[in-house]
């Protein structure tokens, strides 16, 4: 089992920004980390960005050193809430010795709901199993169990029971049953069962 990187990412679009005339930010929430970019080139500028709660005026920098730009200015941000709206303000100062002050810009930190998926579906022979608990990475793992169901409801695969982390983790699944056979084909179930409750997705194994 690992953690996946590079699925479900959550693209999100900003509906409105400062009125000023700001660069927009880009915003994306992958493995449970939220990276906020301002867009264009900066290069050659260094920066600091500092966060504030959306109901709250008081900013606090998010690192204790300036950066230098490459290119994009972003900040990765390790403790942002799902489901929280921060305000991020990003500080520059370019090479020509001018100090430029961005934002600040509202962003609302997705909260992934409860769910389950397979991939590819249909499958043929072994397929990737993706579970989605909802929570911040720095929230207490949950006990959870993954099982595969046949249309009577009985349990033909146990894919994982344990604790689980918050945010999306992937089970590789060679299509076999628990005693070692393969599935014969046909309309399954998978489910996912934890404190927060349960999440089922319709699976079909191909001939």
């Amino acid at each position: 089992m690992r953690k996946c990187v590079s699925l479900w990412l959550l693209l999100l679009t900003l509906a409105s920004g400062p009125a000023s005339g700001d660069p927009r930010i880009l915003v994306d929430y992958r493995n449970d980390i939220l990276r906020v970019t301002l867009d264009g080139s900066f290069a050659g500028s260094t920066y600091r960005v500092s966060r504030a709660n959306a109901l709250e005026t008081q900013f606090a920098q998010l690192s204790d050193q300036s950066a230098l730009c490459t290119g994009d200015c972003f900040v990765t941000d390790l403790t942002a809430v799902p489901g929280k709206t921060y305000l991020y303000r990003f500080d520059l100062d370019t090479p020509s010795g001018a100090a430029v002050t961005y934002g600040p810009y509202a962003v609302t930190v997705p909260n992934a709901p409860l769910a389950a998926r397979i991939s590819p579906n249909p499958f043929h022979a072994g397929a990737r199993v993706d579970l989605a608990l909802p929570g911040s990475r720095l929230d207490a793992p949950l006990r959870s169990e993954a099982r595969v169901l046949d249309l009577q409801g009985r349990t033909v695969r146990t894919l994982y029971r344990g604790l689980l982390s918050r945010g999306i983790t992937s089970i590789a699944w060679d299509g076999h049953a628990d005693s070692g056979r393969r599935l014969d084909a046909g309309v399954y179930f998978l489910r996912v069962s934890t404190p927060l409750g349960n999440s089922t997705v319709r699976i079909v194994r191909a001939r």
